[in-house]
């Protein structure tokens, strides 16, 4: 545990000058106590939070501090230091806040990462996920990025359908299992009806692909189209990709 403490805080003294840690359930003084990080000066809040404030911005104000408090933090109206604290970092040690900190992702995007705490438990998959992730990414962005890594794909609707029919026209279902376990369908199919128009009380890959032949069908003619003119145009890229003509031709 110390080892990833470490690692944490030294990504976050990275960006920050001071970095706050609540220890809320009182477990890690002693890792506290033994953590040694270079250029950095351990302090514990107690009740000394006046003094600590003039040593960190007067006496100090170069120096890289770790202040640590035994307890959850203060109510905003007695944390004398809540205008250093928002200025600056909070080190959580809890597993979403840490997956955060690896990824170097803000606590705003705490709930993208506990709704898909399955696809974080694989080191392969956060660390395939953390490659393409970019400082200025959504929490919609950082999805579309997950369902690629689920799906072996580049981080584009067109490119994760296209690997996902060619798993349907292979027989196999790795891949949209695996964009089930990780609690990802939901995005996928709001993502499908978005785009391409695509609605079901089933939604489901296979029932996708006969919904988008009916309706280039359909539109031949001149019968009732269900899918978006965007659909007709990924149909036309998927049958004339080199990469994926085979399934195509299969499905």
């Amino acid at each position: 545990m110390n080892d990833r403490i470490a690692q944490a805080l030294t990504k976050l003294f990275d960006r920050h000058r001071i970095v706050f840690w609540y220890d809320a359930k009182q477990e890690l003084r002693d890792d506290f106590e033994t953590l040694s990080l270079p250029g950095v000066e351990k302090l514990e809040l107690t009740n000394n939070q006046y003094g600590v404030k003039y040593k960190i911005l007067r006496e100090q104000p170069e120096q890289k501090f770790l202040l640590y408090r035994e307890g959850p933090q203060p109510n905003d109206l007695d944390n004398w230091l809540l205008d250093v604290q928002l200025a600056q970092g909070e080190f959580r040690t809890d597993q979403v806040a840490i997956w955060l900190s690896e990824l170097e992702l803000g606590l705003e995007f705490t709930n993208v990462v506990q709704a898909h705490v399955e696809f974080f438990q694989a080191i392969k998959r956060k660390d395939a996920l953390k490659k393409l992730l970019q400082a200025d990414d959504t929490a919609g962005q950082i999805r579309l990025k997950m369902l690629a890594v689920c799906t072996g794909s580049e981080p584009r609707m067109d490119a994760v359908m296209e690997n996902l029919l060619q798993e349907l026209a292979d027989g196999r279902d790795e891949k949209i299992k695996l964009v089930d376990r990780c609690s990802l369908d939901s995005f996928l199919w709001e993502q499908m009806t978005r785009l391409y128009g695509y609605n079901s009380g089933e939604p489901g890959i296979r029932d996708f692909t006969i919904e988008l032949f009916k309706s280039c069908y359909a539109m031949g003619t001149a019968g009732q189209v269900k899918l978006t003119g965007d659909a007709l145009v990924f149909l036309k890229r998927w049958k004339d990709s080199r990469q994926f003509e085979d399934g195509f031709e299969t499905l």
